[in-house]
């Protein structure tokens, strides 16, 4: 039974610290083509490709370097660059906005791509309310509902142990008064030798057993 609680406990922490991964590299970074990134892809520097059919469920973060989004790949959240160039081919979708640290950084758009949020230049405040809500709702808050989980599933152990402990500490039951008057009798005849030490140990045990 353990062995399962604890297995629940690892699924529910990596369910929950979900919202909190992320990928860093430094360096060129491929994206093959049909896999799935789920959480937030950050490049410190370097090429980053996302090839065709490839999807990010997060938001990707590029501090040099260029971005190349293929056909028919999607990003499912911001695409913010302080530097270098963002390239989207045919097909490829972003579905959160674009934010740019200056409005030097190129962006390149093929026909039938696209940006389904805004393109800015407001890094500042694109960053205070992505760390704000991001501490907030993928990160403290998972961990208040664990701390809770485990608290809870302390309490519940806690009370199934001591009704273990309580079952096996009662009291065994008491003898009645008919059973002790019949136990008495029983020993009487046994020692004015009317009955012998077997049947006095097998006739003791059938008034015991009725208890």
């Amino acid at each position: 039974m353990n062995r399962k609680l604890a297995i629940i406990i690892l699924l529910l922490v990596a369910l929950l610290l979900t919202g909190c991964t992320s990928m860093s590299f430094s360096g060129n970074y491929v994206l093959s083509s049909g896999r799935t990134l789920r959480g937030n892809l950050f490049v410190t520097s370097g090429s980053t490709t996302l090839e065709e059919s490839s999807r990010v469920t997060g938001t990707i973060f590029l501090t040099s370097g260029e971005l190349h989004i293929g056909k028919n790949a999607l990003v499912g959240g911001d695409v913010v660059l302080t530097s270098g160039e963002l390239y989207l081919a045919d097909g490829a979708i972003i579905q959160g906005n674009v934010i740019l640290a200056n409005s030097d950084i190129r962006v390149q758009q093929s026909p039938g791509s696209k940006i389904e949020g805004n393109t800015s230049t407001d890094i500042g405040s694109w960053a205070i309310s992505t760390v704000t809500k991001g501490l907030l709702l993928f990160c403290v808050l998972p961990f208040i509902i664990l701390i809770a989980l485990i608290l809870g599933l302390g309490v519940w152990l806690g009370r199934v142990s001591k009704r273990r402990a309580q079952a096996g500490s009662a009291p065994a039951p008491a003898v009645t008064e008919d059973a002790q008057q019949k136990l008495k009798n029983l020993k009487a005849m046994l020692d004015e030798g009317l009955i012998t030490e077997t049947d006095y140990e097998a006739k003791k045990a059938d008034i015991l057993s009725k208890m």
